[in-house]
């Protein structure tokens, strides 16, 4: 495998490994505690709707401070945005772990779901300055990476520590990831101060001003599209897999072959970087998805579904690298931070909306009809995207 070249600018004396270290620490928290959440809330016997509602809880404030959070970052830098929202995971998490119910989910669901907001469009930001546009595809392979690799640990190891330590306990030890976060942050204190500033240049910050370019517009659908195909993939998962008697760590096992297989296309990404346009990529992740979410409903055993889950990573991990490489060359770059809050702000839009939605026509109409819509949902996205590649090439051609 070819080596990924060196970024050209180093983040002073934080560089992008310890960067990706401690992100890795802080998604398989905010990976673990969801999965956590979601497991508990079944073995108190809670609804398919309440399950819903608690994953949209997860999401529906970050939703709504996603491009506010940029801004902020934009203007103030990374050091506090990023050291307070590793606190409001920490906090989070320990809720459950203090007194346990379902009211206490809630509560993870929105203090969790705030804080990794925050510590993740610091990361994001700040892995888009090590280096010119010709780095940043590499850069962001490597930070896709490190998310693969706690989107295993997270989830299997929620699933494993339930079954091994009961709900509780799990949550105080998935709590440790976190903590060692803000440990290391608060050593690195002083660099964090001085970086991620890029303030905004004069005049009122609109929204529709980003969207007024069409590669950005189509950027976003795809977000939406794609991060759906991700996340409900999580919410269906759990409730499909208790449905038919696969115990918490079989759950988990499914669901980090899914983070499995996203870390194997991110290691051998590199080599097709240079034959494969951005888009192309997305067009991918796009038909898989499709194709893999068709057939899910088809199949209950364990090995089954976990090779579902692995072939559906493989075709959503190829997607992440290529919307920041193309987000950070697009967007203005005194707007990054607030670009990337409308990101964000469409991915955990889905994750509010779907989850409920889904969990209230699941109740309804069965599990299969939800990966069914989802299935015709990314199939049409994926038809726009070809559209616009057949629409290139004549371009090109003519």
């Amino acid at each position: 495998m070819s080596t990924l070249p060196r970024p050209s600018r180093p983040i002073g004396p934080i560089g992008l490994n310890e960067l990706i270290v401690l992100t890795v620490l802080a998604h398989a928290a905010f990976a673990g505690a969801r999965v956590a959440m979601t497991l508990t809330a079944i073995g108190l016997q809670a609804s398919t709707l309440t399950v819903g509602l608690l994953l949209s809880m997860y999401s529906l404030l970050p939703t709504l401070l996603a491009i506010p959070g940029g801004r902020w970052i934009d203007r103030t830098g990374v050091r506090w945005p990023m050291t307070a929202g590793v606190v409001l995971v920490i906090a989070g998490i320990l809720v459950p772990f203090v007194w346990l119910s379902l009211a206490t989910l809630y509560v993870t669901a929105v203090l969790v779901g705030v804080g990794f907001l925050a510590y993740h469009l610091c990361a994001q930001k700040l892995a888009g300055e090590l280096g010119g546009p010709d780095d940043r595809r590499h850069v962001f392979t490597l930070l896709a990476i490190g998310f693969s690799v706690s989107g295993f640990i997270g989830p299997t190891a929620a699933g494993f520590l339930i079954d091994g330590l009961g709900y509780r306990l799990a949550f105080g030890v998935i709590a440790l990831a976190p903590i060692a976060t803000l440990w290391r942050l608060h050593q690195r204190r002083s660099e964090l101060s001085a970086l991620g500033y890029t303030r905004a240049q004069g005049g009122p910050l609109r929204i529709w001003d980003l969207l007024r370019t069409a590669e950005l517009r189509r950027l976003y659908l795809a977000v939406a599209l794609l991060s759906a195909a991700w996340d409900v993939h999580q919410f269906l998962v759990p409730i499909y897999g208790a449905s038919v008697g696969i115990s918490a760590s079989g759950i988990g096992l499914i669901l980090g072959a899914f983070s499995v297989a996203t870390l194997v296309v991110r290691l051998v990404l590199p080599l097709f970087l240079a034959q494969m346009s951005e888009w192309r990529a997305i067009l991918v992740a796009h038909v898989v998805a499709a194709g893999v979410y068709a057939f899910y409903p088809r199949f209950d055993t364990l090995e089954t579904l976990i090779a579902l889950s692995f072939v559906l990573g493989l075709g959503l991990g190829i997607s992440q690298p290529m919307v920041l490489s193309i987000l950070h060359r697009v967007a203005p770059p005194h707007r990054i931070g607030e670009a990337a809050g409308l990101r964000v702000m469409l991915v955990n839009g889905t994750q509010t909306v779907l989850p409920g939605a889904f969990g209230a026509l699941g109740g309804l109409f069965g599990v299969s009809l939800l990966f069914w819509g989802m299935a015709a949902l990314v199939g049409a996205g994926g038809a726009a995207v070809g559209r616009h590649l057949v629409r290139q090439a004549r371009n090109r051609s003519g």
